[in-house]
């Protein structure tokens, strides 16, 4: 979207909350080409509604969601505006995820197949990066953090935390 997002009741609110604690995952994607615009500032009021005690923040470039499948060093969309995602992380894992890059936008076709938005600056290779990223947030949000978990085991098992 572009626009800020509508109000939710009281009840739409918890049943989201419910919805992300219990494994669900929401990636809201800025198409407006605005950092901080209306949708960004919107997005951050609901993260603080729905998790008070944790902020919506920069994701760290070794979080789960950039080597998911594709090894990336950085979010980029149909622009590339923002350098970093942010979410809300409970615990190991981030249920909610904002992309300030329009994400869709790159990777958005047409009814003839063809990419319906010049992506700028980067031109066809960022539009690739974008598609990997999206093969990323996809793989996330299926299976969570357990490529960060599988980083780890060796590591693991030399403390003898793992047998």
């Amino acid at each position: 979207g572009s626009g800020a997002l509508p109000e939710l009741s009281e009840a739409a609110a918890e049943n989201l909350v419910r919805f992300l604690s219990y494994g669900g995952f929401l990636l809201v994607d800025d198409a407006s080409g605005v950092p901080g615009g209306a949708l960004s500032r919107s997005v951050t009021a609901l993260a603080r509604r729905l998790f008070p005690t944790r902020p919506l923040s920069p994701l760290p470039g070794d979080h789960s969601i950039f080597r998911s499948f594709f090894l990336l060093d950085r979010p980029v969309g149909r622009v590339d505006l923002v350098p970093a995602l942010e979410g809300v992380t409970v615990g190991p894992i981030t249920p909610l995820v904002f992309c300030g890059n329009d994400l869709s936008g790159a990777l958005d076709r047409g009814p003839d197949g063809r990419n319906r938005y010049p992506v700028v600056p980067g031109g066809e290779y960022q539009r690739r990066e974008a598609l990997k990223l999206g093969v990323n947030i996809v793989m996330y949000a299926l299976t969570s953090n357990y490529k960060h978990d599988i980083a780890h085991v060796a590591e693991l098992i030399r403390e003898g935390r793992l047998r």
